[in-house]
């Protein structure tokens, strides 16, 4: 289909340069019309003043007094048209021609060493377009035969530069409404790809109708107009379902039935191929509703699981790459490599419970009792242009093409496994819902974008519950002093660090504390107080008033760090560990 809109493209530049270099150099090549000894030129002449042209011979004249009668046919006496000036035009016109003829050939993949004869229909791929592709071989090789190429030895004898512009009838012949997009070829290295250009922020992807329809394997579903790239007309959402495969830059995996809920035994996986230029993957949880963890892991109920060659030691934390629980609206971070695989895999069972859900019916607006859920948006984002390897990725591997700017603003700092870039937002941790238990064997940074002019961040928790020792459960201490029996001399130990084999591990929520938001007078002004100087936070509290000011010149983030081992009941506080909610807002300006 794209050599065919190439071609009916080549066609209308043929037939337009022949047009306009042809007409203006007719006088010169006419032959005069002589009657009763009276010859005239049957071709206009061209005022001297403004160039306009001037008609001999009509039938009448017309009101405004072109048409002059007949006169006697002379050269024009004007060196700029000169013979040699008019032999040279010919010629130029003869080579675009010839040129544009093999261009038309070559997008119709014609062989001119296979026997070929005019009009006749033959099967194959290169009659695959009809009739219509039919007739523009047979006027291609109408126009070579003009100017004495006859043979297929000749005909690839001729030099091919890329054509000048083409036009590219993309909906026009997919049944489309959009307009036609003017594509210069020799900047098409530099334009968008089919299929690589995200669309509907991100939903999907540009690409041609036809091939929203027929991928492979993968459902297209047509979500939108999108014409920003070479035979794009539709923006198409890739969505794939259980042992789906696919290197699409945007794909959606979603559960059987996705919309609906199911409660099937199964293991549904997906399995990316990285593409050469991409070096991380963003996988978004548009929905995600699976039973709650059990002291502290997903591998005893229903979960979806990560498995990144490029984290082999796990996506988030030592061993921990499973997800389960309520986690719509959460993202992940990943690394990956060119030529790596990603699989997610979700292994259900729709036995237990989904957190939060009831048995009554009022399961506010969840699935319900023990039917599950996901759909998930996989996007890869590259860290370099499209066939910079040259590679598959690059479509020809000829020339590097820009990143567009959906993926640029996408790419996140190495390290980080979430990434939020907007100044002020909600922060929490994996399969938070307010009654399950947080994970075990968690260590990732949240990083938060950092604008100009930017001195730290406030964060409000709305729920804090981390394990903590006795002595730093009520969290608003930052060290706590323990007897040693042997010795009788106080231990200090900073809290959430402990590393005691009957202590809880080693579990808090990292970030530089500045203040508890409490304000003194200083000489320059009212600020905030340094009273709350610490990084580690673990206990029922986020800090003494379950708010922290920080101040920082560097990069915005918050460690994560849950134990290996589940905790005892005591090192709870009452209701259970079970994570964190907070908000964020970047603080900007003078600090």
């Amino acid at each position: 289909m794209q050599n065919y809109v190439i071609t009916l493209g080549l066609l209308v530049a043929l037939c337009s340069s022949a047009s306009s270099q042809v007409k203006p150099w007719l006088p010169w090549f006419g032959s005069d019309s002589c009657e009763n000894g009276v010859c005239s030129s049957i071709f206009p002449t061209f005022n001297e003043e403004d160039d306009s042209p001037t008609f001999h011979n009509c039938e009448e004249d017309d009101d405004d007094g072109t048409c002059l009668g007949p006169v006697t046919a002379t050269p024009p006496a004007d060196d700029s048209r000169n013979e040699e000036e008019a032999v040279s035009k010919i010629k130029d016109f003869e080579k675009e021609a010839v040129e544009k003829a093999v261009g038309v050939l070559k997008a119709l993949g014609f062989n001119p060493e296979e026997e070929y004869n005019p009009g006749q229909q033959r099967g194959g791929r290169l009659f695959a377009g009809g009739m219509l592709m039919q007739a523009a071989i047979d006027k291609a090789l109408a126009v070579l035969r003009l100017f004495g190429y006859n043979t297929g030895a000749q005909i690839n004898t001729i030099p091919q530069p890329e054509p000048a512009v083409f036009q590219v009838q993309q909906s026009a012949l997919l049944g489309d409404t959009l307009p036609a997009v003017i594509v210069s070829p020799t900047d098409a290295k530099g334009t968008n790809l089919p299929n690589y250009e995200p669309c509907r922020g991100g939903e999907g992807l540009c690409t041609s109708a036809q091939e929203c329809k027929n991928i492979g394997g993968v459902a297209g579903k047509s979500i939108g107009k999108c014409g920003n790239c070479v035979g794009c007309s539709v923006c198409c959402q890739f969505v794939t379902g259980c042992q789906g495969i696919t290197d699409k830059m945007i794909t959606h995996f979603q559960s059987p039935g996705y919309p609906r809920t199911d409660r099937s035994n199964e293991a549904c996986s997906l399995t990316l191929n990285v593409r050469d230029e991409v070096c991380q993957v963003r996988l978004d949880f548009i929905d995600f509703e699976m039973a709650a963890p059990q002291d502290g892991s997903c591998s005893g109920v229903d979960n979806f699981e990560i498995i990144n060659t490029a984290q082999p030691g796990g996506v988030f934390g030592p061993g921990q790459s499973k997800l389960c629980g309520l986690n719509k609206g959460q993202h992940v971070y990943m690394p990956v490599k060119p030529g790596n695989i990603l699989i997610m895999r979700a292994t259900t069972s729709g036995v237990r419970n989904i957190p939060l859900a009831r048995l009554d019916g009022t399961n506010r607006g969840l699935s319900g009792d023990t039917a599950f859920r996901w759909n998930a948006r996989v996007t890869q984002i590259p860290c370099e242009a499209p066939g910079a390897r040259g590679g598959r990725s690059g479509a020809d591997g000829k020339a590097a093409r820009r990143i567009p700017s959906h993926y640029r603003k996408l790419l996140a700092p190495d390290g980080c496994r979430q990434y939020f870039q907007e100044s002020r937002g909600r922060l929490q941790s994996y399969n938070f819902d307010g009654k399950s238990e947080v994970l075990l064997n968690q260590n990732y940074a949240i990083c938060v974008k950092r604008p100009a002019r930017s001195c730290g961040m406030t964060l409000k928790a709305l729920g804090f519950s981390l394990p903590a020792s006795v002595g730093c459960l009520p969290g608003n201490v930052a060290t706590e002093t323990l007897d040693d029996v042997e010795d009788i001399s106080p231990i200090c130990t900073v809290c959430c660090t402990s590393t005691a084999e009957d202590g809880p591990g080693v579990n808090y929520l990292g970030v530089g504390g500045y203040s508890d938001g409490a304000s003194v007078m200083t000489p320059i002004g009212q600020n905030y107080a340094v009273n709350q100087d610490r990084y580690f936070f673990c206990g029922s509290k986020l800090g003494v008033t379950n708010l922290i000011v920080t101040r920082t010149k560097g990069p915005l983030l918050l460690r994560v760090r849950t134990a290996g081992k589940y905790w005892e009941e005591w090192s709870c506080p009452a209701g259970g560990c079970l994570g964190f909610l907070m908000n964020y807002d970047v603080d900007t300006g003078t600090c």
